[in-house]
C-alpha cells in the first residue's frame, strides 16, 4: 500500500516538474519565437499500476491537466501569432514610414538644394546688375564731368577771346591815337617850316624894303602898315582855325569815346548773355541729371521693400503710396502709409523697418531729395 502511495507521489510530482517545465519554455517563446509543442510524455507504466480507483483519478486529472495545457498552449500560440502579426504589421507600418519619411527627406534635399541653386542664380544675377550699375553710374559720371569740363572750355576761350577782342580795340585805340600824334606833329613841323619860310621872306623883304627906304618910305611905312593888318587878320584867322579844328578834334575824340563805350558795352552784354545762356543750359542739364538719379535710387529703394517684403498671391494687381524720411546714410527715420491697399500697405512699411537701410546717393542735390521720397508701392507677385 505504502508502495503505491509513494509511486503515486512520484507520478504527481513528475507532472508538476514537467509543467513547470512547459510553463518556462513558453514564458521563453513569447520573447524570442514560438515553440513547437513538445509531445507530452507518456506516463510510465509502472507509475499508473495501482488500484483501479486511483488509476482512473490520476487518468481524469491527467486528463484535466492535459486539455488545460493544450488549451493553454493553443492560446498561447495565437496569442503568439496574434503578436507576431501585430509586430510584423508595426514592422511594415514602420518600413513604410520610414520609407515615406526617406522619400520626403529625399524631396525637401532636392528642394532645399534647387532653392539654393536658385538663390545663388539670383545672388549672382543681382551682383551682376550691381556692378552693371556701378559701371553704368561711372560711365555717366565721366560723360558728365567731360561734358562739364568741355563747357567750361568753351566758356574760358570765349571769355579768352572777348578779351582778345578787348585788348585788340585797346590796341586799335593806341595806333589811333599814335597815328594823331604823328599827324598833329606832322601839322605842327609843316607850320614851323612854313613860319621859317616866311621869316626868311620877311627878312628878304625887310632888306628890300631897307634899300628902297629912302625913295620908299612913305610907301614902306604904309606897305608895312598894311602887311601889318594882313598878318594880324592871318594870325587872329589862324588861332580861330586852330581852336576850331581843336574843338573838332575833341569833339570828335568825345565821339569815338562814345562809340567805343557803347560798342564795349554791347560785347559785354552779348558775352553776359551767352554766359547766362550756359548757366541756364548747366543747369538745366543738371537738374535732368539729379531728376535721373533721383527715378534710379528711387527704382533702388523699392528693389530694397520688395526683398525685404513677405508677399501673398491676394496682393496682386495692388498698391499702396508709402511717403519714407532718411537720413544722410540712408537709415530709415520714419515711414508711413497713405492711400492703398491695407495690406499692401502694412507689408510695405514692415518691409522698410526690416531693411532699416535704403540705398542713398552721396551726391548732395538727389540726397535732399531721397531724404523726404513718396512713392507708389506695387508688390511683385
Amino acid at each position: 500500500m505504502k508502495d503505491n502511495q509513494s509511486k503515486y507521489s512520484v507520478a504527481i510530482i513528475i507532472s508538476v516538474g514537467l509543467h513547470a517545465i512547459l510553463l518556462v519554455l513558453l514564458g521563453l517563446s513569447a520573447t524570442s519565437t514560438p515553440l513547437k509543442p513538445q509531445p507530452q510524455p507518456k506516463p510510465k507504466a509502472q507509475a499508473i499500476q495501482a488500484v483501479v480507483v486511483s488509476e482512473q483519478a490520476v487518468k481524469q486529472h491527467a486528463d484535466r491537466i492535459k486539455r488545460s495545457e493544450q488549451e493553454k498552449r493553443r492560446k498561447e500560440q495565437q496569442r503568439l501569432q496574434q503578436a507576431e502579426d501585430h509586430i510584423k504589421k508595426l514592422n511594415k507600418e514602420r518600413r513604410q514610414k520610414e520609407a515615406a519619411i526617406a522619400k520626403a527627406k529625399d524631396k525637401q534635399l532636392k528642394a532645399e538644394q534647387a532653392a539654393k541653386r536658385a538663390e545663388t542664380k539670383r545672388a549672382e544675377k543681382e551682383v551682376e546688375r550691381k556692378l552693371a550699375e556701378a559701371a553704368a553710374v561711372k560711365a555717366e559720371q565721366q560723360r558728365l564731368k567731360k561734358v562739364e569740363q568741355r563747357k567750361k572750355a568753351e566758356a574760358e576761350t570765349k571769355k579768352a577771346n572777348a578779351q582778345a577782342k578787348k585788348a585788340e580795340q585797346q590796341r586799335a585805340k593806341k595806333e589811333l591815337e599814335r597815328k594823331k600824334s604823328e599827324q598833329a606833329a606832322a601839322a605842327a613841323e609843316k607850320k614851323r617850316l612854313a613860319a621859317e619860310e616866311k621869316e626868311r621872306q620877311r627878312q628878304a623883304a625887310v632888306a628890300a624894303e631897307k634899300k628902297r627906304q629912302k625913295a620908299e618910305e612913305a610907301k614902306f611905312k604904309a606897305e608895312q602898315e598894311r602887311k601889318r593888318q594882313e598878318a594880324e587878320k592871318k594870325r587872329v584867322a589862324e588861332q580861330k582855325r586852330k581852336a576850331a579844328e581843336k574843338e573838332r578834334q575833341r569833339l570828335a575824340k568825345i565821339e569815338r569815346d562814345r562809340q567805343e563805350k557803347l560798342m564795349q558795352e554791347q560785347i559785354e552784354a552779348e558775352f553776359a548773355s551767352e554766359l547766362d545762356s550756359e548757366i541756364q543750359q548747366l543747369d538745366a542739364v543738371r537738374q535732368q541729371e539729379v531728376l535721373s538719379e533721383v527715378d534710379k535710387y528711387t527704382a533702388r529703394i523699392q528693389g530694397s521693400i520688395q526683398r525685404n517684403m513677405l508677399t501673398s498671391d491676394a496682393m496682386k494687381g495692388k498698391s499702396c503710396a508709402l511717403n519714407i524720411r532718411l537720413s544722410d546714410s540712408g537709415l530709415v527715420l520714419s515711414v508711413t502709409s497713405g492711400q492703398g491697399d491695407r495690406v499692401v500697405c502694412r507689408a510695405g512699411v514692415n518691409a522698410v523697418n526690416k531693411a532699416g537701410s535704403l540705398p542713398m546717393s552721396t551726391d548732395p542735390e538727389v540726397a535732399n531729395k531721397l531724404k523726404n521720397i513718396n512713392l507708389i508701392f506695387r508688390p511683385e507677385i
